[in-house]
């Protein structure tokens, strides 16, 4: 990951558990609590960068409920625009 920006695992495929990088715990995740909404509370989670190395990251995911771990995308979050208008983008 070369950017600067925040980084994410986005959980949407999975249900209830834990997660750690490079046996850093990142804590626990409930994808399958929902708002009133039907949408999950929080999907994206943050890592810290001082987690991650240049190659080779282990992510464990402890997953209580069977959600799908194929489904799990890490994203990179980046400002664009100038300082007055701007808007962030996940990728």
């Amino acid at each position: 990951l070369e950017e600067n920006g925040p980084v994410g695992l986005n959980m949407t495929s999975m249900g209830k558990g834990e997660m750690w990088v490079n046996g850093e715990s990142i804590g626990r995740y409930w994808v399958s609590f929902l708002t009133p909404a039907g949408r999950p509370s929080q999907s994206i989670y943050h890592i810290p960068r001082e987690f991650l190395k240049p190659f080779g990251n282990l992510l464990v995911v402890f997953e209580e409920e069977g959600g799908d771990p194929l489904g799990i995308s890490l994203n990179t979050i980046s400002v664009v625009g100038s300082n007055r208008a701007h808007q962030s983008q996940l990728s």
